[in-house]
């Protein structure tokens, strides 16, 4: 699946250190798309591994301010449970 992040989508993602890469799985998946966006468009191809893991961390392991990054960045794309 392929969605365009806007400005403030992209921020969002953008908030994430990647130095934290290997802190945990919401560090490792947010870094994972900001490898594969494209800055210039917002163009970010999603895998159905990545349409699985969103909602998952989104709203599996409590609520705070990683899982609202989350809504913010693809519930325009997804939908408000997004895509579950």
């Amino acid at each position: 699946m392929l969605v365009f992040l806007n400005d403030h989508e992209v921020e969002m993602l953008f908030r994430q250190d990647p130095a934290t890469e290997s802190d945990g799985g919401f560090q490792r998946l947010l870094i994972s798309f900001q490898t594969k966006i494209d800055r210039e468009t917002g163009a970010l191809g999603l895998s159905i591994h990545d349409l699985e893991r969103i909602p998952r961390y989104a709203f599996d392991y409590g609520q705070g301010g990683w899982e609202e990054r989350l809504r913010n960045i693809f519930e325009r794309h997804l939908g408000p449970r997004l895509g579950r």
